[in-house]
């Protein structure tokens, strides 16, 4: 064969498999989340980007020992749940979750930032004021809602 033609398929080979590289790296990166997925266009002249809907939620966290933490415009995907803004809570500021999936039942909060469920206590949590009536992966948030998890006996109707 000649020298040349083989120079140009090693180099095609090595081309295809930095391609093939590259996209499979694209993929797993946007199934963990890293790289966002576009749901709304935005258009600057002539080039338009893709941007995903984003909301913002305020949250407060009562400890119900005195100790209070609020976060402020967390930035959350639309159609996220108070589950996933507990979970950006851990991954961006630290905040340590032990939790417990049930299956059928869905994900028991046991623990925020080392504060435990005790026998009389309970991690709980409201959205505008209003106890949920469903758990936090059920839950979706809307954009300027205002989540309280609360550490407390109450019992909620």
């Amino acid at each position: 064969m000649d020298i040349e033609f083989k120079q140009t398929v090693k180099i095609f080979g090595v081309l295809f498999l930095v391609f093939v590289f590259g996209v499979l790296l694209g993929v797993s990166l946007v199934n963990i989340g890293y790289v966002p997925v576009g749901e709304s266009k935005v258009s600057f002249g002539a080039a338009t980007q893709v941007k995903e809907a984003e909301i913002r939620v305020d949250l407060t966290i009562d400890y119900g020992n005195g100790d209070t933490q609020i976060f402020s415009q967390e930035v959350l995907r639309s159609g996220g749940t108070v589950l996933d803004l507990l979970e950006n809570l851990e991954r961006l500021h630290g905040i340590t979750l032990q939790k417990r999936n049930f299956p059928g039942l869905g994900v028991f909060i046991e623990a925020i930032h080392g504060v435990h469920n005790t026998n009389n206590s309970y991690w709980q949590f409201w959205v505008n004021d209003k106890y949920a009536q469903v758990g936090g992966a059920q839950y979706i948030l809307k954009d300027g809602d205002r989540v309280l998890w609360k550490r407390t006996s109450q019992q909620e109707e």
